[in-house]
């Protein structure tokens, strides 16, 4: 208990300074009387509502009784609590990420406490956790925990609004946590990741599109003013399309797809076009460090709606084109290695969506490597690379293969000297990086991470979908994504847009995921053995519950990158829809322990599964980089330049 308050006292001490800093300096009667100053009010009453409701849900959790009135009275307490949660959960979110997750609403599993020297484990705790009580059989102890649940969050819900009370919101942070609200609702919200047991996240985005609806109002004289008024009446037009669409919807008829193109971009856009008109300030403004989330973005499935270089340390400002075009080069050649046989290319072919189509990629002596080749595309989108997360940067990765012994085993000035016999080289990282007069490993990195960063086409058939140009879904797909985001709870690890493990709304961290995948498929089934996570030699990540834990990759393109898992053990995409829907390994009967996947069977049918597999083949691109370099051949050692080009 005195963990989680210091924790939230000082998270709370850092919001309360960032949010006066950057107040409107305004009077106090010009303050009240803009819509702000009313969304400011009606922000605090609802806060109060929402702290009634979480005492209203302890006491009730307190005199549970199954097969009573009492158990009945409990399931309305709850659904009166997430109501009154989701009515302020946008504005508590933005402006306090880190309490939010850690207090109110963090995922039901152990994770890392982020900002601290050594590793330390935050458990779960929140409404995602009581959420998962809900559903469960009742017993005594189940009843105690949700007692404990309730209590901790009538508690900090209670002191978080003690300090919230004293804040005042701008129209920029209204304006921008409105926004990551239609994402949130999109991305965690129908698809169930936000109630993974009762899978009430539809009749929770009714709840945040009412009060979105609500604040919005209150902007009609200052739209009005700039003569804009169709902007709110087109909005509300939306909100009401919206709310429409949700209510009475379940879980699993409810048409995402549909809710998606026709709802949650429009409003995502519309609110964007209001911000604009009203001229106030944006977060490029006021920032000096880029967000992941490109705040110009039209909608999800805008191609430009992430920004990576938030994922890397490379300046935007600096040779870009000359940077990828050097990085283009030094990934296909093979010079980079001790024996000039290997390249980048080798594990990484473009036709193969930067994959090799072995189980386990080659190494340099014919044998093989431990695990399966990633696929590049949309890799930079990440906090973790590899498929245990040993690395932080995507510039970060090219260390580990030069130095492997089984790789290009050798090191970054061996590389240089080799370079530098290379007029054309020489040019090369001159054009790139103007202000060096030697070549260094960094620019190295660099020049890799620029070309890999250019591998992110967004323009498969889904992406064109939602963009609208002139492209539609078939019935199959359309019922495939829906499964996909909702039944099969596919987009509650990869998650849209990047169907990657990166999370939402903020798009700044990278899960893994404890799966069970087999050794070999025979029965009786083996728990592979490659440990995955905790053994990536980072000290602050030897927590038990990263063994076996690899990273969620993207399922863009992945109709190309079979055979599939870390260790490439399933060679078509309906063995993987087989595993998934068996539960896993622990589904399938393995002893394992901190399995993420429920170990539930899905209950899926071959017709949906076949739905689900013809919607993932929509996220093929349908380009790659296949032209290939031309090689430097100017070497004054002349054994360099018979070195082949690589596939």
């Amino acid at each position: 208990m005195r963990t989680d308050t210091l924790l939230l006292f000082g998270s709370i001490f850092i919001s309360a300074f960032l949010i006066l800093a950057s107040k409107p300096r305004v009077s106090k009667s010009t303050y009240v009387n803009k819509a702000i100053g009313h969304i400011n009010k009606q922000y605090k009453e609802d806060l109060i509502e929402f702290t009634e409701a979480t005492a209203q849900f302890e006491a009730t959790a307190s005199a549970f009784q199954k097969g009573t009135k009492k158990e009945a009275q409990l399931h309305s307490a709850y659904r009166n609590l997430r109501d009154q949660f989701k009515k302020v959960s946008f504005l508590l979110e933005y402006l306090d990420k880190e309490a939010y997750d850690k207090v109110l609403n963090g995922a039901p599993l152990p994770k890392l406490e982020p900002k601290v020297s050594d590793y330390a484990i935050l458990e779960p705790k929140g409404l995602q956790v009581i959420d998962e009580l809900m559903v469960e059989e009742f017993t005594p102890n189940l009843q105690e925990e949700l007692t404990f649940q309730a209590k901790k969050i009538n508690v900090q819900a209670n002191r978080l609004v003690s300090f919230v009370q004293t804040q005042k919101i701008n129209d920029r942070q209204f304006l921008e946590a409105s926004r990551q609200a239609v994402l949130r609702i999109t991305t965690l919200g129908v698809t169930g990741f936000d109630t993974p047991g009762t899978l009430q996240g539809v009749e929770d985005t009714k709840i945040v599109l009412q009060s979105l609806q609500s604040y919005f109002n209150y902007y009609e004289d200052e739209l009005a003013q700039v003569k804009a008024p169709e902007l709110l009446d087109h909005l509300n037009d939306l909100f009401d399309s919206g709310i429409a669409a949700t209510e009475h919807a379940s879980f699993d008829a409810f048409n995402r797809l549909q809710f998606i193109k026709e709802v949650a971009n429009p409003i995502y856009k519309t609110i964007k076009d209001i911000h604009t008109v009203l001229q106030y300030e944006t977060i490029a403004e006021v920032s000096r460090f880029p967000l992941a989330v490109n705040s110009e973005a039209d909608h999800l499935f805008s191609p430009d709606f992430l920004n990576e270089f938030y994922y890397v340390s490379i300046d935007p400002n600096a040779q870009f084109e000359a940077l990828a075009a050097l990085g283009k080069k030094l990934f296909h050649d093979p010079i980079l290695s001790l024996d000039n046989r290997m390249s980048c290319a080798t594990c990484h072919a473009p036709e193969k969506a930067f994959t090799d189509g072995l189980p386990k990629s080659a190494n340099n002596q014919g044998g093989t490597l431990a695990r399966n080749a990633m696929t590049l595309n949309y890799s930079v989108y990440a906090s973790g690379y590899f498929h245990d997360m040993r690395t932080k940067r995507l510039e970060d990765q090219f260390e580990h293969v030069i130095m492997s012994k089984e790789e290009f085993n050798t090191n970054y000035q061996e590389i240089i000297a080799k370079l530098e016999l290379s007029p054309t080289y020489k040019k090369g990282f001159q054009r790139a990086f103007p202000k060096q007069t030697m070549m260094r490993p960094y620019q190295l990195d660099y020049a890799l991470a620029a070309y890999v960063m250019r591998l992110n086409a967004f323009n498969s058939k889904l992406d064109r979908y939602f963009q609208g140009a002139e492209v539609t879904l078939s019935a199959k797909e359309e019922q495939g994504f829906n499964l996909f985001t909702g039944k099969a709870a596919c987009a509650t690890c990869h998650f849209m847009p990047l169907f990657s493990g990166t999370v939402p709304p903020l798009y700044s961290e990278s899960e893994s995921e404890v799966l069970g995948v087999p050794f070999h498929k025979d029965q009786p089934l083996t728990l592979d053995t490659d440990i995955g996570r905790l053994g990536n030699g980072a000290m602050r990540e030897v927590a038990p519950f990263f063994k076996h834990a690899f990273k969620t990759p993207t399922v863009r393109n992945i109709a190309k990158t079979a055979p599939y898992m870390h260790n490439g053990i399933y060679d078509t995409l309906e063995e993987v829809m087989d595993f998934y829907n068996e539960g896993g390994g622990a589904g399938r009967g393995m002893t394992l322990e901190n399995q993420t996947l429920a170990p539930d069977p899905l209950n899926l049918s071959e017709a949906e599964i076949d739905a689900i597999i013809a919607f993932m083949k929509t996220l093929d691109d349908g380009t790659t980089d296949t032209e290939l370099p031309e090689l430097p051949r100017d070497f004054e050692d002349p054994q360099f330049n018979t070195r082949k080009l690589l596939r």
